[in-house]
C-alpha cells in the first residue's frame, strides 16, 4: 500500500461545524447535510453583497454541459456537488478536512492541499486502516502538468474516509470526509471524468453570470476543433503555449488520427458537444465530446480534454488528452456493495428499464408512469407535468422506436444510476444519445426519481 502524505486524524480536537459557515454560500438549493451537528452552526452573518435566497455557485465552474463536478473549499472546510439540469443545483454538501497548513501545495511533506482542478484516477478499496483512510480511497492526478511546469511536486493526494471524528484542517495534504459521507460521494465520481475543483476559498457567483474567461476559452476550444477538423497543424501549433506543443510520438499519432478520420462537414457543421469548462485561477480544463462524422443524424467522436494556462492575459492550451474509456459508472458504488445485492439490483433495475421502454413505445402512459417515483423532477417539470408532456409527444409522433445499448448500472442498496446509448425513431424524429436515469428505491420497487440527457 502507498500510503499518503502522512495522514493524522486525531481523536481529539473542534469540531469542523465550530468554522462560521461562508457569508456567500448558496442558498436555496437543499443541501444535504449528513451529519446533525450541523444544525449546531452559529447563525451565519449576513453579507450584504449577496442577496438573500440568490442560488450562487462558485466562479470556478465557467460552464457546465452535464454530469458532476466537485468542489472544495479549502477555507471553510466544505465539499460540495454540484449538477447542472437547465439550472444548477447544489445535489451533495459535506465538512472536509484539508491540509493543516494554507496555500497550495508545492512539495512533498509541506502539509497542504493542492489548489486546481484534478480528476480522480482510480478506486482504493481499504487502503489502510479505517481510522485513517476509511474504506475507500480516490486518489488525484496530482502534480498536473501545469504543476510540475511551475515546480510544485508531492504525490498521493487522494479523497479518502475516515471512521474517527472528522477535524478541521488536520490531514497532510488530502481531502478527508466521514467515511459515510465518502461513500454517498462516491454516486457522483465517474473515474477520469468527473471534475475536482480545490480552491483556497470559494468565490460564489450568481447562476446567469458570464465569466470574463468564458468568451475566451471558447474562441480556444473552436479554432482548435477547426484546426482538428481542417488538419491544420500550422494552426494547431499556434494554439500551445511556447515549449508544450506536440512532438514526437504524440505527434505522430494525432497526424495518424486525423489523417485517418473521414471527416463529413459539407452538410453539417462539426462543433464540439456536451462542452464543460472549469477554471482556477490561471489554469482551466476544458471537457468536450471531440465530433469527426455524422451519419444518419448520429455522431461519431471520442471524449476529449484541453489542459490551458493563462499567460500574459492570454490562454494558451498546454496539454491534451483522450482519457481511458469510461464505462458510464465509475465502478466505486458498484464495487462497494455486496455482490449478491449488486446483482439482484441489476436485475430488478434492467426489469424496469425494459417496462420503462416498452411502455413508451406502445403508449401505455398508465404503466409508463408506474415507472417513476412520485417526486420526480426534470426540465422543471414535476412528474404530471412530465407525464402530460411525454402523452403530448406520443400522440404527435407515429411509429416510435427505441432500443439502447452499453447499459451501465452502478448501485448501492437504495440508490442507482443507469447510463446507456438511446436510440430513438419515429416519423418526426431519429437520435442517438446518451441518457441517464438516477433511480431511488421505494419499498421493494426501484422507482426513476431523474432522467437527464
Amino acid at each position: 500500500m502507498v500510503s499518503p502524505e502522512n495522514e493524522n486524524i486525531s481523536d481529539t480536537a473542534i469540531s469542523p461545524y465550530s468554522e462560521k459557515t461562508p457569508d456567500t454560500a448558496p442558498a436555496g438549493d437543499s443541501a444535504e447535510i449528513t451529519d446533525p451537528a450541523a444544525s449546531l452552526q452559529s447563525p451565519k452573518t449576513v453579507n450584504p453583497a449577496v442577496s438573500s435566497g440568490a442560488r450562487k455557485i462558485p466562479d470556478s465552474i465557467v460552464d457546465l454541459s452535464s454530469g458532476y463536478i466537485i468542489v472544495v473549499d479549502k477555507k471553510y472546510q466544505k465539499l460540495y456537488v454540484f449538477h447542472k439540469d437547465e439550472t444548477f443545483s447544489k445535489v451533495f454538501e459535506v465538512p472536509c478536512s484539508t491540509g493543516k497548513n494554507s496555500g497550495s501545495k508545492r512539495v512533498a511533506g509541506d502539509a497542504k492541499t493542492p489548489n486546481g482542478i484534478f480528476f480522480t484516477t482510480k478506486i482504493l478499496h481499504n487502503p489502510g486502516p479505517p481510522e485513517i483512510y476509511g474504506s475507500m480511497a480516490f486518489p488525484l492526478d496530482y502534480p498536473t502538468l501545469s504543476d510540475k511546469r511551475a515546480g510544485r511536486y508531492g504525490n498521493n493526494i487522494w479523497i479518502h474516509g475516515t471512521t474517527k471524528q472528522l477535524l478541521p484542517k488536520h490531514s497532510s495534504g488530502c481531502v478527508v470526509l466521514h467515511d459515510s459521507d465518502l461513500k454517498r460521494l462516491a454516486n457522483f465520481i465517474y473515474l477520469n471524468r468527473t471534475p475536482v475543483v480545490i480552491s483556497e476559498s470559494i468565490k460564489w457567483v450568481p447562476q446567469n453570470y458570464v465569466l470574463p474567461s468564458k468568451n475566451d476559452l471558447e474562441k480556444i476550444l473552436l479554432s482548435w476543433n477547426r484546426a482538428f477538423t481542417e488538419k491544420d497543424f500550422k494552426k494547431i501549433d499556434s494554439l500551445y503555449r511556447q515549449g508544450s506543443e506536440i512532438k514526437g510520438k504524440r505527434r505522430e499519432e494525432l497526424y495518424n488520427k486525423i489523417r485517418q478520420m473521414k471527416f463529413i462537414n459539407n452538410h453539417f457543421d462539426l462543433q464540439p458537444r456536451d462542452i464543460s469548462i472549469l477554471q482556477e485561477e490561471n489554469n482551466a480544463v476544458i471537457i468536450f465530446d471531440q465530433i469527426f462524422a455524422v451519419s444518419d443524424n448520429n455522431f461519431q467522436g471520442f471524449y476529449n480534454k484541453l489542459i490551458l494556462e493563462r499567460a500574459n492575459n492570454k490562454w494558451y492550451v498546454v496539454d491534451d488528452a483522450t482519457p481511458p474509456r469510461v464505462t458510464g459508472k465509475n465502478l466505486a458504488a458498484a464495487e462497494s456493495v455486496q455482490s449478491g445485492t449488486k446483482t439482484s439490483a441489476s436485475k430488478d433495475i434492467r426489469d424496469l428499464i425494459t417496462k420503462w421502454l416498452t411502455s413508451w413505445e406502445s403508449g401505455d402512459m398508465k404503466t409508463y408512469r408506474d415507472c417513476y417515483a412520485a417526486d420526480f423532477q426534470s426540465r422543471d417539470m414535476n412528474l404530471d407535468a412530465w407525464i402530460s408532456h411525454k402523452s403530448d409527444v406520443h400522440q404527435n409522433d407515429k411509429n416510435i422506436s427505441i432500443h439502447i445499448d452499453n447499459l451501465q448500472i452502478s448501485a448501492d442498496e437504495n440508490i442507482a444510476k443507469a447510463v446507456f446509448i438511446q436510440h430513438y425513431s419515429s416519423s418526426r424524429l431519429r437520435s442517438k444519445g446518451r441518457k441517464i436515469l438516477e433511480l431511488r428505491k421505494t419499498g421493494d420497487d426501484w422507482k426513476i426519481f431523474r432522467e437527464i440527457i
